[in-house]
This record gives C-alpha cells, structure tokens and sequence, in this order.
C-alpha cells in the first residue's frame, strides 16, 4: 500500500519531518440493512504541521466520513474501522474513547460545513467558546471568558465582548463560520479538519475566511485538511491534493501537478466541468457522465472505469483490475491509480484537459 504524504507549503517554510497526521490502509464499512457500505476501502495519507491537503471529490466519495473517523466521531455500533490513524503518534483507531475524547478539541478540532446546525442555539457563542476551552484547560470561567473573547477579536468579528454575549441565530452566515473556527482554534491544536468551511457563503466571505485560515495556520503553525468540492478553493489555499473516488484515493500530488499536469480521468472530468478564466467563453461545461457508484456496490476493477470515457472496456483491466496507486515517473510526489501509460494520459491531458490554474 503506498502512502502519500503533503509535505511541503506553498511559500516554501521548513516544516517539521516527521507527518502530524499518518492514515495507513484506513477502511471504514458501515453495516446496513442492505448491506455494508464501503464508505473508505484502504486510504493512505500523511500531512505535516504547517501543510494544508486539500481533499477533493464528488459526495459519496468518502471525504467527510474519511474526517470524522479522523476525529473518532462514528458510530461504534455499526461502523468497522481497520488499518491506524495516527495523531502525533498516538493511534485513533485503538485508543480508547475517553483517550480520544481528551485529543479531541486539543490536539486535533473540526470546522464543520454548517455552523448553523454545529453551534447549539440555545448557548451563547461566548458560552459555548468557554466550555470547549475550560474542557482542557484546568482555569476559571472569567478565564475561559476573556479567552473566548480573544479569540473571536482574533478571527475578525467586531465587537468582540458584545458579540460573545449573543447567539448563533444573530449571527450572519460569515460570523458563524468565523465563530466556529474560533471554536475549533481556542486551544492551539495542531491538526485541524474543514470539512466545506465555504459552503453557502457569497465569494467575497469564502475569500476572507480563506485568508483567515492561512493567517492562522502561519501563526499556529497547524497541520489543515480542507474537505472541498471546489476547485478554485483548492487552487488558492492548499499546498497538496488528494482526490477520492468510490472511497479511494485516485489521485496526489502537489497542487499544481494535480490542477495542472492531472494524470487521472476523474480529476480531468472534474477540471472540465468547471469554468475557467483561459479558456473560450462560448465553450460548454462537460460534466462528467452518470453518477458516482453506490458505496454499497463499487463497480469492479476501477470504480471509476463504467464513466470514464478512456477506459480500456471489453476484457481490458479497467473493468477486471483495480489500479495500484503508483508514482507518476518523473514526478514525485505525483501519484495516480489508472491503468492507461504514462505517456498515453499525457497525450489526452494535452489536446483534451482544461488547465485548473
């Protein structure tokens, strides 16, 4: 199994050598009465403090489930988690809840995609700042208060001591999400998971809370994970890409080798259904065709390989082999699983790929 690792900021910092964050053949299946969903079937990444990894990939590809387990936030009565997750050395998956609940908010925090339905309405955003932090810290709630102020004058909002005092329903959508990322920053931790930090936020909110997040990472100096569908978020923020598919990784690199010498398929159909700004306006978006495969059935050989318009199909491998991860030639970190050549995928990108500059 290989394993990838993010490894190097885009301004070029030293960062620490040994990854903050190491998944190793990570399988996460949840029983159901029509069966067991394969909803992550052997990931493998690393992330080091002071990179950002972007996952990228269409819903249902296993990206937020991949964050939760991260987190230890599953169901234990139905779910079946193997392989190791590793966070500052200590192993998520056979440590034990109460181990896992003391790392969870110190060691390692979430931003969720909807602050809306992760804040509870009925405490105050002051309150609820406060609990997380006196959780960890052994201090008193004048404390906790003024610490929870701090950091809400930290990520931007005016008013800070008055705005604590108020509840999430007063907000604005971009409050919220900076409150959240208060929440999720009040104890320093190293690792921090954004699962769709942007969604439903005009541009000019996702750029100021895109900034905020890379000037809080400069100064915490935190390994982050950024959950997206959105390519021109990844092409702006993150340092590497991992794009899933059918709860696979099938696709890493730095970001500019994947948005711009992409070596897989499905991340040329999602280059190409975006637009851009270099290519001809009156051109049609292409969409990728179909849908993504139902987790309780991945298609065999490449689960990718039923949409994909470059597959080798009757009797070939893509509809009998799954594809290994492996090394693009020439091109460390790239990593791509496709059992097309080398230099016939570099052929298509060529003459049939958008640029994701």
């Amino acid at each position: 199994m290989s394993t990838v690792t993010a490894t190097q900021p885009a301004d070029g910092e030293i960062v620490d050598e040994a990854p903050y964050l190491e998944v190793e053949d990570l399988k996460v299946h949840f029983s159901t009465e029509d069966g067991t969903v394969k909803a992550v079937d052997g990931l493998s990444f690393s992330v080091k403090r002071g990179v950002t990894l972007g996952i990228v990939g269409e819903s249902g590809s296993g990206k937020s489930v991949t964050s939760l387990t991260v987190l230890g936030l599953h169901n234990p009565g139905n779910t079946t988690i193997s392989g190791s997750i590793k966070v500052g050395g200590t192993d998520i998956v056979t440590a034990s809840a109460e181990t896992v609940r003391r790392m969870r908010g110190k060691d390692m925090s979430m931003i969720f995609q909807d602050p809306l339905t992760a804040l509870h309405p009925y405490y105050t955003i002051g309150r609820q700042i406060v609990e997380g932090y006196r959780i960890h810290h052994d201090v008193s709630k004048k404390q906790a208060w003024k610490r929870a102020v701090e950091m809400l004058d930290r990520v931007g909002i005016p008013q800070p001591d008055k705005r604590a005092k108020q509840y999430p329903h007063e907000f604005s959508g971009g409050m919220r999400q900076r409150a959240m990322i208060a929440m999720s920053l009040v104890n320093n931790p190293n690792l921090i998971i954004a699962d769709e930090p942007t969604t439903a936020l005009d541009v000019t909110v996702q750029a100021q809370i895109l900034d905020l997040l890379e000037d809080l990472q400069k100064e915490f100096h935190s390994a982050i994970i950024l959950i997206t569908h959105d390519l021109g978020v990844v092409s702006q923020f993150v340092d590497d890409v991992l794009v899933m598919y059918g709860g696979r990784c099938v696709e890493h690199g730095t970001a500019q080798q994947v948005l711009r010498q992409s070596e897989h398929p499905y991340t040329w159909g999602l280059l190409n259904s975006v637009p851009t700004l270099h290519g001809d306006a009156e051109d049609d978006l292409r969409p990728i065709a179909g849908n993504p495969p139902s987790l309780l059935n991945v298609p065999q050989g490449c689960a990718f390989h039923p949409r994909c318009e470059y597959a080798m199909k009757d009797g070939g491998p893509c509809d009998t082999e799954r594809p290994d991860l492996l090394p693009v030639v020439g091109a460390a970190p790239h990593m791509a699983a496709c059992h097309l050549p080398q230099d016939k995928r570099k052929e298509i990108r060529q003459t049939d790929v958008k640029d994701g500059s």
